[in-house]
């Protein structure tokens, strides 16, 4: 079981969000992980599943090369962090 520092720097991708963009930009999978600077076998791991964690660099570095942020490709929705302003109210 990882330990808790070790999943703080993971995330849980969408494998299928993953390879929709990769179509929309042209790309294949040996492209697409060259860019980002993983292995072919990290992208084909990914898109064969619909939600699978990975590394949050791992996921930010796909979603650049595609274009956007790390939370298109993410499964996992984040709530809006709470700021000093919300807790005034």
């Amino acid at each position: 079981m990882p330990s808790n520092r070790a999943r703080r720097w993971t995330t849980v991708a969408d494998g299928q969000r993953i390879r929709e963009l990769r179509h929309q930009c042209g790309l294949g999978q040996a492209e697409l992980a060259e860019r980002a600077g993983v292995s072919l076998h990290t992208i084909a791991r990914l898109e064969r599943q619909h939600r699978t964690g990975c590394r949050t660099r791992t996921l930010a570095r796909i979603a650049a090369v595609l274009g956007g942020q790390p939370g298109m490709i993410a499964a996992v929705t984040l709530p809006n962090p709470v700021t000093r302003s919300d807790t005034a109210k």
